[in-house]
């Protein structure tokens, strides 16, 4: 990767800041920014089964589940 003495200075600092090496700090970033692109797809391509099984799913009523709902009348622990 060619970077400039300016960007490389920044990645090192960086790196070392955390107490990584500078090859395990660039992957793990790569990485997750490789898992943010990848989340972040807007469009999705289905074989025509795969769409009609999706819109059968999301066309059928909702089935009521009463435990779920219990669960969710009562405050959170992060509410209490």
């Amino acid at each position: 990767m060619r970077l400039t003495p300016a960007q490389d200075e920044v990645v090192r600092r960086a790196a070392e800041s955390r107490g990584e090496q500078l090859s395990e700090y660039v992957v793990r970033h790569i990485v997750e920014a490789a898992e943010a692109d990848l989340a972040d797809r807007r469009v999705f391509v289905l074989e025509d089964p795969a769409w009609s099984e999706l819109e059968e799913r999301l066309s059928s009523p909702a089935v009521s589940k009463p435990r779920l709902t219990k669960l969710l009348e009562n405050a959170s622990v992060l509410e209490q």
